[in-house]
């Protein structure tokens, strides 16, 4: 359950000043001229993502298993103080910690310490859980243990599990957190120490710390944010440097440099190939390897074990993370057959919905064609675009009489016209539209479709039907609409939360329908299985004045 409105919606975004961004910068370690075409290519291809979507900077490296490395900067450290990305900055590689965390409690279970297959309920007795006594450490590091996402690790009440670990596939961040303190009580040290003394150290990672703290901040880029937390917006769009957030927990903990995760792909390549060391035997690493889950909330077909998950993608196989900070956000992919990997993170946080994968994916592609000499796929779009814009078209109504006509405007985009004027629009998560017509700018538009028809559109709850013989869904009763409203959190992982009260029922953000359980919490999406939960609570007038999402609060504001 995502809560974020920009995230759920795919909007915000960042801009660069009008003058333009740095010039990107190269350099290598070995390779011939395959190598070095490839590089600049990747150069080219990460320059147009800053321009397109707006980012402040970027830091890329890419290996392989001969002893090729190849770094990109591009962009800005610090916008205002015109600073260009370099080689020591520090980036935020968010979840791609998790695998960090995995291979420092396989380093225990090594010594005897702290089994994967141990129960939490066992190693963790002081945290209650309900309906754990089944969850294992090895569930918690697959996300199968079914623990919520992201719900404080000491909730009110204690937490729980939604269902049978092992049936379900669910992201947990908490069972993360979880994890960071099994290791630290086990090594008897603090996690981030643990970690360097287990994986960092032993791999000769000298520039990344496993603890992101002020006072290393000037170490690191400057981080950035969207502008508005309120609204959707246009990519590349305003942007604003984003707050410090301390964090500590397994889940995201891991700041490195662009040379640094060149070793640490360097390793994965390794390990991969069932090659432990320095940090594992190689017994351990083949276990470290070994069962991966299913992992369908990833993508249908992918798998996930000890931080790394797995996809297929044009018929190759690659081990796969992203990570997504307040500030930062990076990609990591690595193809063990080609023996090639590479990383990407830019100084731009989870607000503008955005991951460097394509970046880090097209990197692999491109060296693995510079070995290889393989037909190289066609690269991922930079901008967004409406592959049919016609089934768009049409004079769209609400039941006010209020009314707008969607345009084709060009080949691959859509327009708004109302009142005599022409809106831009654009696409930010498949059918939900930023636009730029006052009415609209704070709600976007969400249309929504019958067969293969789009039939209406939505803004927040006012529905806009299109073409004169749909018939105007029913709102839902008056005790559910007391319900929806603005819910904010001055936590900066959230922002504010929208819940709409529309066709009949309540909805998460205008994407989740919301599904009342018998205790009277609500569940988000169509899955029964799902253990996230929503509880409203201090009502006045039949109003709640706040939201729990999975036991963190949020306040009632401006609704």
């Amino acid at each position: 359950m995502n809560l974020n409105r920009r995230l759920v919606l795919g909007a915000g975004a960042a801009a660069i000043a009008a003058s333009g961004a740095a010039e990107a910068a190269t350099r290598s370690n070995g390779g011939g001229r395959a190598h070095r075409t490839a590089l600049s290519a990747l150069s080219r291809y990460a320059e147009q993502h800053v321009r397109d979507w707006g980012l402040p900077g970027m830091t890329i490296c890419v290996v392989d298993r001969d002893g090729y490395a190849g770094f990109i900067t591009t962009g800005y450290a610090d916008i205002d103080r015109r600073t260009p990305v370099g080689p020591d900055h520090l980036f935020q590689i968010g979840s791609i910690s998790k695998v960090f965390t995995a291979l420092t409690l396989y380093s225990l279970h090594q010594d005897g310490k702290l089994a994967p297959s141990a129960h939490l309920r066992s190693v963790l007795p002081d945290i209650p859980v309900a309906n754990a006594e089944a969850v294992t450490l090895q569930h918690m590091l697959n996300h199968t243990s079914g623990l919520p996402g992201n719900a404080p690790a000491v909730p009110d009440g204690g937490l729980w599990s939604g269902f049978t670990p092992g049936e379900h596939w669910h992201y947990s961040n908490t069972g993360y957190e979880l994890l960071s303190r099994a290791v630290a009580q086990a090594d008897g040290k603090l996690f981030h120490d643990a970690v360097q003394a287990r994986v960092l150290g032993p791999l000769g990672m000298s520039h990344t710390i496993a603890a992101i703290r002020s006072g290393d901040r000037d170490r690191y880029a400057q981080g950035y944010e969207t502008l508005y937390a309120d609204r959707p917006a246009f990519r590349p769009g305003p942007r604003s440097p984003a707050p410090w957030v301390n964090v500590e927990s397994g889940a995201g903990c891991v700041a490195s440099t662009s040379g640094d995760m060149a070793i640490f792909l360097r390793y994965l390549l390794s390990l991969a190939q069932g090659r432990g060391g320095p940090v594992l035997s190689d017994a351990s690493a083949a276990a470290f390897m070994a069962n991966p889950a299913d992992a369908p909330g990833w993508s249908e077909t992918a798998k996930y074990g000890n931080g790394l998950a797995r996809l297929t993608i044009d018929e190759r196989h690659y081990l796969h993370h992203t990570g997504g900070m307040v500030s930062f956000c990076s990609s990591m992919h690595v193809d063990p057959e080609a023996g090639v990997a590479a990383f990407a993170s830019t100084n731009m946080g989870v607000s503008l919905n955005y991951r460097p994968r394509d970046v880090s994916l097209r990197a692999c592609q491109l060296f693995r064609t510079a070995r290889e000499g393989a037909t190289l796929p066609d690269a991922a779009p930079t901008r967004s675009s409406v592959s049919d814009p016609a089934k768009y078209v049409g004079l769209y109504t609400a039941a006010s009489g209020e009314a707008f006509e969607i345009r084709a405007d060009g080949a691959d985009q859509v327009a708004l016209h109302r009142n005599g004027a022409a809106s831009r629009m654009q696409s930010l998560a498949g059918p939900f539209f930023v636009c730029a017509d006052t009415r609209f700018a704070t709600t976007g538009l969400l249309f929504e479709a019958e067969g293969e028809d789009i039939a209406r559109a939505w803004a927040d709850d006012v529905e806009f039907i299109r073409g004169p013989v749909r018939v105007y869904q029913q709102p839902p009763p008056p005790d559910v609409q007391r319900l929806a409203g603005i819910y904010d959190s001055d936590d900066r992982w959230s922002g504010p939360v929208w819940i709409i009260a529309r066709a009949g029922k309540l909805w998460l953000n205008n994407s989740e329908p919301l599904f009342q359980l018998p205790d009277g919490s609500w569940r988000p999406g169509t899955d029964e299985w799902v253990p996230e939960r929503i509880r409203f609570d201090g009502f006045v007038n039949g109003r709640p004045t706040r939201m729990l999402a999975s036991g963190a609060p949020f306040v009632r504001r401006f609704s």
